[in-house]
């Protein structure tokens, strides 16, 4: 992936640390091959923080954009809060989402549950509303963070790596997938990686 377009925003929230220019890499990598609204999709909203920083950097880009923060009802509140117009929330679970999304989205951040058989399930649903074109990411996929950090929906640490290994898309086996780049994070300001994916 080449530098990113524009300046990227400082704060992008927990565990990221690292992943901010090559994140603002794939966004670019999108954005050049959509066409009408630029529709983002985040699946596991956090504190929020990831959502506001994309928003940033979307409104330097020129190009009209929507953007969708999917989490559970028991998420935290301040990820609803400092919101702008540009967010819509939704409260009902990724699935019910996805399902239920009537539109074609042009990049998913795959970031909720890190337990194998969620990031397989959020990957599974998101494949069936992208375009050709379309990017995903995965957040906490680098070796080092696997294991780590007790996961209350799948009872197991984080096990991201595993799914997309087995998914195909680490050695683009899967069909109609290819991997665009990987990031290990920082791991002295305690980042995990992230994993780009492009749509063909």
């Amino acid at each position: 992936m080449q530098n990113p377009r524009h300046r990227v925003p400082s704060n992008w929230g927990l565990c990221f640390a690292g992943n901010e220019s090559a994140f603002c890499s794939a966004l670019d990598e999108a954005l050049s091959t959509a066409n009408g609204i630029f529709r983002y999709v985040e699946i596991g909203i956090g504190y929020g923080d990831c959502l506001r920083a994309v928003d940033q950097y979307l409104n330097q880009c020129g190009k009209t954009f929507a953007i969708y923060g999917v989490d559970i009802s028991e998420c935290h509140p301040s990820a609803i809060a400092n919101q702008s117009s540009n967010v819509a929330i939704h409260l009902n679970g990724s699935i019910a989402f996805l399902r239920q999304f009537p539109e074609k989205a042009d990049f998913i951040f795959i970031d909720g549950c890190h337990g194998a058989p969620c990031v397989t399930a959020d990957f599974l649903a998101a494949e069936g509303v992208v375009r050709s074109g379309s990017v995903i990411c995965f957040h906490d996929t680098d070796p080092g963070c696997q294991d780590i950090h007790p996961q209350p929906h799948c009872r197991t640490g984080i096990r991201a790596r595993e799914a997309v290994e087995k998914l195909g898309l680490l050695n683009d086996t899967r069909k109609g997938w290819f991997k665009i780049g990987e990031t290990s994070g920082d791991k002295g300001k305690g980042g995990h990686g992230c994993l780009f994916v492009k749509r063909v």
